[in-house]
């Protein structure tokens, strides 16, 4: 019976454990993998201390900074099951391997959805990425295309027009996000919309 178990191991869950070793808690560490989102991203600029730094780099450091200290990890397991002991949880994972714990934190983080087209993999952090706030400043000047016609997308066009040269637009239905930001979109002059087209393919 542990006293703590973490889901996931990016930021959020590397934090957690951290702090958890510092209380000496002990702990276990459950994740498919060290790093999550910002391992995907390709330059990171508003974490204070840096600069700049690139997401995996960056992990690398969180990483470090766990080892430190006497924690038991469990890493290229998922989580499958959450379930109510007498007392406590009971995490099972894709392995059917079972760990109980006085308490759990759920740090999964998301992950963005794909378009699952040719070029999408192979371009990933070289041209492709999924976090406008993160990447965006490094294409400033750049045609930027902006795939989604929900909330994340106009947000992430409203962000890329004020630095990028042109921005694209492309859903593949009519715009699903708030009113309200579909509003501030309008009469945005380095701005194209493509509504009702699919994209089939990233080249790059």
């Amino acid at each position: 019976m542990y006293d703590l178990i973490i889901v996931g191991a990016g930021p959020a869950g590397m934090t957690a454990a951290v702090y958890a070793a510092r209380k000496r808690l002990n702990t276990l560490l459950l994740s498919k993998d060290i790093g999550g989102q910002l391992l995907w991203t390709a330059g990171v600029e508003n974490y204070m201390g840096y600069q700049f730094i690139e997401g995996p780099e960056l992990m690398m450091k969180f990483e470090e900074q766990v080892k430190r200290f006497p924690l038991e990890q469990k890493i290229g397991q998922e989580l499958a099951a959450l379930s109510l002991l007498d007392g406590g949880f009971e995490v099972r994972t894709d392995n059917d391997e079972r760990y109980q714990a006085k308490a759990v934190i759920i740090a999964t983080g998301k992950r963005p959805r794909q378009l699952n087209v040719p070029g999408e993999e192979r371009l990933k952090g070289r041209g492709v990425t999924y976090c406008a706030i993160c990447d965006g400043p490094l294409f400033a000047d750049e045609n930027v295309a902006v795939i989604g016609g929900g909330n994340s997308a106009l947000e992430a066009v409203y962000d890329m027009v004020k630095i990028a040269k042109q921005v694209y637009l492309v859903s593949q239905t009519q715009l699903t996000g708030d009113q309200i930001l579909v509003d501030k979109l309008k009469d945005i002059s380095n701005l194209t919309i493509f509504l009702e087209y699919e994209v089939t393919e990233v080249e790059g």
